[in-house]
């Protein structure tokens, strides 16, 4: 699908970018099963700070088997970001949000670090870390359990014989569906044309997920990277999908 169709695609489906709020059952244990990665570990200059901050990472971590309103010692919605970055838009959603529950799921040691300084910065209570391959997470997770799951600028892998990799694919779409409750949403961005087809293809096919192209989400905020992404003259594209049954 090409520029055109995507733009017909968004049209047609006139998303709005407002999130709703639902009420979350309690995550049930489960036996972490793990799927083949889809990430590559990826060794990023980390400051002092970030540094530091990892040596208290221990209070931020949990156990994605392990039922969420444990973890959180309540009940509440539950969001969860896969590949968070530097964690601008989970500690932004959380502080925006302080009645949900937030899990953030990533590898990449210099961002979880800075997740966790700006957790203590800002005093945000309501965040956890997962630091592990997202479909492990995803398969351990009861179903019908989060409302909202956030994936802004996966990996695109764009060079042919590395798509295998890429995150969004139509299995990612059929797990991540079951893990949503009725009325959840799954919010994706990306700056990649090529992946941004791959997106819409993946997640079209999928009975469970109605929606497509969607206006810029008020509630991700500008980051470093989607600047650069501005600058280089790509095109942000993002997705709104509403799980319907």
């Amino acid at each position: 699908m090409g520029r055109s169709g995507l733009a017909r695609t968004a049209n047609s489906f006139g998303w709005s970018a407002t999130c709703s709020r639902l009420a979350a059952p309690a995550l049930e244990t489960r036996k972490l099963i793990f799927s083949k990665p889809t990430f590559i570990r990826r060794r990023g200059r980390m400051t002092n700070a970030q540094l530091g901050a990892l040596s208290r990472l221990d209070p931020f971590l949990m156990d994605p088997a392990v039922d969420a309103a444990e973890v959180f010692n309540r009940q509440a919605p539950t969001a969860m970001e896969i590949g968070f970055g530097m964690g601008q838009a989970l500690v932004h959603f959380a502080g925006c949000h302080p009645e949900w529950n937030c899990i953030g799921v990533d590898v990449y040691r210099p961002g979880i670090g800075s997740l966790v300084l700006q957790c203590e910065q800002k005093n945000i209570k309501n965040v956890r870390i997962v630091e592990s391959d997202a479909l492990s997470v995803l398969e351990c997770l009861e179903d019908n359990s989060i409302e909202l799951i956030m994936v802004f600028f996966p990996d695109p892998w764009p060079k042919k014989h590395h798509h295998k990799r890429r995150l969004v694919t139509p299995a990612f779409a059929t797990l991540a569906s079951s893990k949503l409750n009725p009325g959840g949403r799954l919010r994706l961005a990306t700056d990649w044309l090529p992946y941004a087809e791959t997106i819409v293809e993946a997640l079209q096919g999928n009975p469970e997920l109605h929606g497509g192209i969607s206006d810029r989400w008020p509630l991700r905020p500008p980051t470093k990277f989607e600047e650069r992404a501005r600058q280089l003259r790509h095109c942000v594209q993002d997705f709104c999908y509403t799980k319907v049954r």
